[in-house]
């Protein structure tokens, strides 16, 4: 399957078109926005599905601090004449303080009949009960959150083939 990563970690736009223009395709995006500073960060992600028996994956996860406000679209579309497609559109966002926003914005477009599309969407804060149990282990603060914040990204960086990218992307994520 092909793979595409997105990382949006400063402020700004960035638009993602994934088509699907042969019979049979198999795509994944993955995308990870680290807003990490002040600043609008948005993320438009669309796939399209021109033909049919194609199998796509987005999976998206995003981070909010530091009176970021991140803004995450996404669309998979599918032409009446791309039956039997099956595709999944995930975005997952987490405020890590209150002076951060996040939105998550997931859309279904389909003209076909015979397809498997969805979509999710969440955004929410760090759980407070998990925090504690691993400031009850001996973890300061930071380290409870941080450790956390890894696991919520790691779960899309660990579904990366590319290991150089993946190494990059655990680096990056801290």
């Amino acid at each position: 399957m092909k793979q595409t990563i997105v990382i949006l970690d400063k402020p700004g736009k960035k638009k993602v078109k994934m088509d699907f223009n042969r019979v049979g395709e198999e795509k994944e995006l993955i995308g990870l926005v680290l807003g990490r500073e002040k600043g609008e960060y948005e993320l438009e992600v669309i796939v399209d599905h021109l033909k049919g028996k194609t199998f796509g994956r987005v999976m998206i996860r995003g981070i909010a601090k530091n009176q970021a406000d991140i803004k995450v679209t996404g669309t998979i579309i599918i032409a009446k004449k791309a039956q039997g497609v099956d595709d999944f559109l995930e975005m997952k966002l987490l405020l890590l303080d209150d002076q951060s926003r996040a939105w998550a914005e997931p859309k279904l477009e389909i003209e076909a009949n015979d397809v498997k599309a969805s979509h999710a969407a969440t955004v929410g804060q760090v759980d407070k009960e998990q925090k504690f149990y691993l400031q009850s282990r001996g973890l300061n603060d930071k380290q409870a959150e941080d450790l956390l914040v890894e696991g919520f990204l790691g779960q899309v960086i660990e579904k990366i083939d590319d290991v150089k990218m993946k190494r990059k992307l655990y680096v990056l994520s801290r």
